[in-house]
């Protein structure tokens, strides 16, 4: 095979860490994504889509994709595909980006090394501003439910011993929250993704109320009585 005609494309990808993103992180990432590509690649090549009733819509635009009203307030399953040709027949690059409750994939590819490099540091550097503040207990998960694991069969051993009924009350809580870590998506509390399409109180959202609620349990079992 003549040297001249082979060809390399280079490619990038990797898992993002969990982020919280409101709309205006999301046109402001499109525009990231769009940079570098024409505006005939965009019109014919961009697409961002989302599940809505468990049916996969697209657009290649946007705005437009967040302003219907049937995504509700938030969602966390969003897709980015763009794609462009150095000539009418000649692949030259493609930037795929995923967001979903498990997790937030990013893959770049193309002909030009140096271009591949930019652009997914570019996507990720953003992201990485957006990392959402419950991302250590996604990635601590297990090490958390092992903990809560000892302290649940600390407190039944110490409850046990002591052969009082009422010492068995406080540790209801902790198993309660034990069933929970162990048998509950927790990704539809904590997901990957989070994107807020409407701004709501940032106190009360679901994943600080969760939060607070099992520091509140752990702490009246420890308090409680035992460990």
């Amino acid at each position: 095979m003549a040297e001249n005609s082979v060809e390399k494309c280079y490619e990038r990808h990797g898992r993002i860490k969990p982020c919280v993103l409101n709309r205006d992180d999301i046109l402001a990432l499109t525009a990231i994504i769009q940079r570098t590509f024409t505006k005939p690649e965009i019109d014919r090549y961009f697409r961002v889509s989302t599940v809505l009733n468990h049916t996969r819509v697209f657009s290649n635009s946007a705005e437009h994709l967040l302003s219907l009203e049937e995504l509700g307030d938030r969602i966390a399953d969003l897709s980015f595909w763009i794609e462009g040709w150095d000539q009418k027949t000649r692949f030259d690059k493609n930037i795929l980006l995923d967001f979903s409750k498990y997790s937030i994939q990013l893959n770049v590819e193309g002909t030009d090394p140096v271009w591949v490099y930019d652009t997914y540091n570019s996507i990720t550097n953003y992201l990485k501003n957006k990392t959402a503040w419950y991302c250590p207990i996604i990635i601590m998960e297990k090490v958390i439910l092992f903990f809560i694991t000892i302290i649940l069969i600390a407190n039944t051993i110490i409850a046990v011993k002591k052969g009082i009924y009422s010492y068995y009350l406080d540790k209801l809580g902790l198993l309660v929250l034990w069933i929970f870590l162990v048998f509950y998506d927790t990704r539809k509390i904590w997901p990957y993704s989070n994107i807020r399409l409407r701004e709501d109180n940032i106190y009360l959202t679901r994943e600080n109320v969760s939060m607070s609620v099992m520091i509140v349990v752990v702490m009246l079992t420890i308090l409680g009585g035992t460990v």
